[in-house]
């Protein structure tokens, strides 16, 4: 019986070569004749061939022997280096006569697994933990369970023969002398790492002492990734596995010296991490413990202090248990290392109080130690935003703690000159921010490597809360104006940004100078003015409003002519791309458009379903609707009736705004007129809904007609997203300038109020008079 990964037969003649790390293909032998055909398979050129053999008795072992005839002539023929496959069925009797007594066992099943490798393959074979696991630990499985392991169809059933526990275990913990223990799996593993990982009982144990008394070196390899088999075994979690290496390697050292010993467990891998960093990751106290009876300054490793010490993985990882053990084993010698010449200290200050305090209990030295980009544990601390009022910030932050522990670190920069009151205030952590400045008045005024204070850094990083908080405290106006080595005051770095928030923030402000120049010449408005864009563009854009706000506030220009001003805003501006703009208003009329067409179809639609229905022709004016003749439907008829002409005409000016042969000038007039006429029908078109919800429903439901009334009017404000948006602004405007800038303001919200309800004043308008003089006298 032979039956491929894929549940298809595969034929003994030829295999397809197959990419997968582990062999798909799988034959089980149950007579003389299949056995044949085995040791036919494991010649053949494929890239890696396993074989399950099972049978009883005197076809298994045909089956044996032929599989070890094959394997013995195949490890002629390769210089692949892979792992024997003796050693991949648990480093146990991996030659055939040595499963000769298993074998033989009257209506007994067995197992063999054979990998094969052939020089043209270009990875090794790696081997599959679970079928290992199973094979080593000689449990008694079904086929099943075996295939399932391996991805292949189940048997008939009927087939279902075990392993034996007892027999396997014995052959399994055998060694032969000719093995090939030099072979590794596809990540560099020995036949000690695999057996390391797997487990820690009495049978792992004897296997792992085998393969030591047969190739001594195999302690000290690594894999791949630098890992020893005692980095697999604490990994795993396997803890007297590594008391089992430790015991091994302390074996080699000669008069009582340790040296070996601790060489095997201070040895460290290609992430310069010893064993006991795996233990602190995997936090498995027994084995921490273990380590250190061995080597009590395990924790110092590694030494040159460019690695991450066990330490500062265990306040990484939040361990304050573990961290407080390695402290207590290592008696307070051990390193406090991290990466990128960090200390343990910056990785607790963003974990929390209790591992900060517990740090600066062992070592307030810890505070004055930068890392490589010159930032202390405070420059840590001072980035952590917490929210809360100032006590619950007290009872959570570790900032106080670590500033109290050393105040110079205040008045420390960064390699970039950036102070802890810098920090703060660019990544807004306001309450840490306001302790500064309470606590240390006189550090409000330092400055960056750039030139820049607090107040430039923070209106950069668009932290407007600190930029309202510094603009309403009377003590830090001194500040407010103060320019950056390019000249450039706080305000002119928020117009350069456009952050709404921060530049109204500064302009509700006095104090704030509008007027002060850079050193290239520039004022607030100047810049403002080269942020806006050539060509087509949203009026209500916050650079356009920026710029409006500095006008009605006064602000003047740069100390150039008007001229060279003009000349110098041009070439700050992008030349205007005409194909790119005609594209742009292409999509923006697409989008339109498809709004303006739905209204059409709707509204057009409402004309044929009148709300009432129609008169029956039997009734006088047989066919009017029955509805007519009241002022609710004359205003619906009206709104339904702007809503259609409104969308057809925006239709229209939309389509000649898409065309690519008019003139740019043109289409921005017909998209501009299109967008008013837009609005105008999604007013109507809202009142006509209204309008006709009422008609039907005020009869019998009052209140709810008069609650869709309410909730409409509510609704129509959102056409007056705009003037919202720049509510902030107007807002901004009226604390500087007062009630001078109302007119202003009402200005824009009456004109506003036009090019929206215009529409309503039509339709209630012409319904007064249609109910007054244009009903007949008849109905």
């Amino acid at each position: 019986m032979a039956a491929a990964s894929n549940g298809e037969e595969t034929p003994s003649s030829s295999m397809a070569p197959t990419a997968l790390p582990i062999a798909a293909k799988l034959m089980v032998a149950t007579d003389r004749g299949e056995c044949e055909r085995l040791k036919d398979i494991v010649s053949k050129e494929d890239t890696t061939t396993m074989v399950v053999a099972l049978g009883s008795s005197r076809e298994a072992s045909a089956a044996a022997m032929a599989l070890k005839n094959a394997a013995a002539e195949e490890r002629a023929s390769s210089s692949t280096g892979a792992m024997d496959a003796k050693v991949l069925i648990a480093t146990s009797p991996s030659d055939c006569e040595s499963l000769k007594d298993t074998l033989s066992v009257e209506d007994a099943a067995a197992m063999l697994v054979v990998m094969t490798s052939r020089k043209d393959v270009a990875t090794k074979p790696s081997m599959n933990p679970l079928l290992l696991s199973l094979a080593s630990r000689g449990e008694c499985a079904t086929l099943d369970q075996i295939l399932n392991m391996l991805g292949v169809p189940a048997p008939p059933q009927g087939l279902e023969p075990t392993l034996p526990t007892q027999q396997a275990t014995g052959a399994l913990a055998s060694a032969e002398p000719g093995m090939d223990l030099n072979g590794v799996t596809i990540e560099g593993d020995t036949a000690l790492h695999v057996v390391a990982t797997c487990g820690e009982d009495r049978f792992y144990l004897k296997c792992a002492k085998n393969i030591y008394n047969k190739a001594k070196h195999l302690l000290f390899a690594e894999n791949n990734k630098g890992d020893t088999p005692l980095h697999c075994a604490v990994r795993a979690g396997n803890a007297e596995m590594v008391s089992c290496l430790i015991g091994l390697a302390k074996s080699e050292d000669n008069s009582g010296s340790s040296s070996r010993l601790k060489e095997f467990l201070r040895k460290e891998n290609c992430s310069k991490e010893t064993a006991l960093h795996e233990a602190v990751r995997v936090g498995n106290k027994n084995i921490i413990t273990k380590l250190f009876e061995f080597d009590s300054e395990l924790a110092r490793y590694p030494r040159d202090g460019t690695g991450t010490s066990p330490l500062y993985l265990a306040v990484l990882l939040e361990r304050v248990d573990i961290a407080r053990k390695l402290h207590e084993l290592s008696k307070g010698r051990l390193s406090y290392s991290g990466p990128n010449r960090q200390n343990a200290l910056h990785a607790a200050v963003l974990q929390g109080k209790e591992m900060t305090e517990m740090l600066l209990n062992w070592n307030t030295d810890l505070t004055k130690q930068a890392d490589q980009n010159g930032s202390t544990p405070l420059h840590f601390a001072a980035s952590l935003f917490w929210g809360g009022n100032l006590k619950q910030w007290k009872s959570k932050t570790p900032l106080i703690h670590v500033l109290k522990a050393n105040p110079i670190q205040l008045y420390q920069p960064d390699s970039e000159g950036f102070y802890p009151i810098h920090v703060a205030a660019s990544s807004g952590a306001k309450t840490a921010f306001t302790y500064f400045i309470k606590e240390r008045p006189e550090i409000a005024g330092f400055r960056d490597s750039k030139g820049r204070t607090f107040l430039h850094v923070a209106a950069e990083s668009n932290t407007w809360d600190i930029v309202a908080y510094t603009c309403s405290t009377p003590s830090l106006a001194w500040i407010l104006n103060l320019q950056d080595n390019d000249g450039n005051t706080a305000m002119h770095v928020a117009v350069q940004h456009r952050y709404k928030y921060t530049f109204c923030s500064l302009l509700k402000n006095k104090e704030v100078n509008l007027n002060i120049p850079n050193h290239k010449g520039q004022t607030p408005l100047d810049i403002s003015c080269s942020k806006i864009p050539e060509g087509f563009f949203y009026g209500w854009n916050i650079d356009k409003l920026i710029l409006r706000a500095l006008m009605i506030c006064n602000a003047s220009y740069g100390n150039l002519r008007v001229d060279h001003l003009k000349e110098q805003v041009l070439r700050q501006r992008k030349k205007l791309d005409k194909v790119r703009e005609s594209e742009k208003l292409t999509d923006s009329t697409q989008t339109l458009g498809i709004g303006s067409v739905l209204i059409v179809t709707v509204t057009f639609g409402a004309l044929f379903a009148i709300p009432g229905g129609y008169k029956a022709d039997d009734h006088y004016n047989g066919g009017t609707p029955t509805l007519a003749r009241r002022y609710i439907f004359d205003a619906f008829i009206m709104a339904d009736t702007i809503a259609f002409i409104c969308s057809v005409l925006a239709t229209i000016n939309l389509m000649y705004s898409g065309m690519a042969m008019v003139s740019l000038a043109l289409r921005y007039w017909h998209f501009n007129t299109s967008l008013f006429l837009a609005y105008s029908s999604v007013t109507s078109l809202g009142a006509a809904f209204t309008l006709g919800m009422y008609l039907v429903l005020a009869p019998v439901a009052r209140w709810t007609a008069i609650a869709i009334c309410v909730m409409m009017m509510i609704a129509s404000t959102c056409l007056f997203t705009e003037p919202l948006n720049a509510f902030r602004v107007a807002i901004a405007l009226y604390v500087r300038k007062g009630n001078r800038v109302l007119p202003v303001i009402a200005r824009v919200l009456l004109f506003r109020t036009l090019i929206t309800y215009w529409p309503c004043a039509v339709i209630f308008g012409w319904a007064a008079i249609s109910t007054k003089y244009g009903h007949g006298r008849h109905g």
